[in-house]
């Protein structure tokens, strides 16, 4: 009996290393995959081109995607529609000048990225530098 209880707990066990029994995540509809930018270190008035990598369960329409960050300065919200499997969308910002009247110091800053659909919010966050 005791060598028939181990045998079932070594076939559990193999089941959770292989991969067979699934996350409990995989019910999600909708997930942020990825947030990048296209460089870490950034001068004052430059592009910073963010890329959030999206993966959707089914097509979905009215998904709503914000990006934020630099004090407030980045808040573009886009709504789209998302295609089943992996969606790239991209943000565009130009960055202030470093300076007082600029607004923003040399330094790091926090950059985020929310998707909204339904009841269901993914989101992350990255960091970039800027500099004069």
């Amino acid at each position: 009996m005791k060598k028939l209880f181990l045998v079932i707990l070594i076939i559990i066990g193999f089941f959770f290393i292989s991969g067979c029994v699934t996350e409990q995540n995989e019910g999600t509809i909708i997930s942020l995959k990825n947030l990048s930018a296209d460089k870490g270190l950034y001068h004052s008035s430059e592009n910073v081109n963010l890329t959030a990598v999206i993966y959707s369960k089914s097509d979905l329409g009215n998904v709503t995607v914000i990006a934020t960050g630099i004090n407030g300065r980045l808040n573009e919200k886009k709504i789209l529609n998302l295609k089943t499997g992996v969606n790239e969308i991209y943000f565009n910002y130009k960055l202030p000048r470093c300076n007082v009247c600029g607004g923003i110091s040399e330094g790091d800053y926090n950059l985020s990225c929310r998707v909204i659909y339904e009841n269901t919010t993914a989101e992350k966050s990255i960091t970039i530098n800027i500099q004069q």
